[in-house]
């Protein structure tokens, strides 16, 4: 089984230019190629927006908002993976440490964690942080025009 911390972001699991109504929206969104792949089960967006609501994660990374949502429990979860979300038009997440009904921020990527040891997520999420920190990196993400490439960006930075 693939480490959490050495995982790569797979092309079939990135969406580009994707319209969402709100958070919640964007979350299922950004949660069907996961389940289309197999990767996690049928109710898997739900537990995500669940924990959502519990512990935000919209991040006011520069030059775009960035939001980490993961799952409270590995129960929906194969196979650990990424999936990644580049919305058309931002939606407002609250800010990561607070609660949905807490300070927003205009999220324009959204990179959903499913883990199956939560004893990875750490290592995972601190990877994911030093990426996405870097505004070179964003801004190439923002401007990719395929999922290869948008993959290709990420998982290149994330090997750095």
């Amino acid at each position: 089984m693939e480490k959490a911390s050495s995982m790569m972001l797979h092309s079939s699991c990135v969406q580009l230019d994707v319209e969402a109504q709100d958070w919640q929206d964007a979350i299922r969104k950004a949660c069907r190629p996961l389940m289309g792949e197999g990767f996690v089960t049928e109710g898997y967006d739900e537990d995500v927006i669940a924990r959502e609501l519990q512990w935000a994660t919209g991040l006011p990374t520069e030059p775009v908002g960035v939001a980490i949502p993961h799952s409270l429990t590995p129960q929906h979860v194969i196979t650990a993976q990424i999936a990644a979300c580049r919305l058309s038009q931002p939606v407002k997440f609250a800010q990561s440490g607070g609660t949905a009904d807490d300070g927003k921020v205009d999220v324009s990527i959204i990179f959903v964690l499913a883990l199956k040891d939560p004893k990875e997520q750490l290592s995972l999420l601190q990877k994911l942080m030093t990426t996405i920190s870097n505004e070179e990196t964003l801004a190439s993400l923002m401007g990719t025009s395929t999922p290869l490439e948008f993959s290709n960006i990420f998982n290149g930075a994330s090997a750095e």
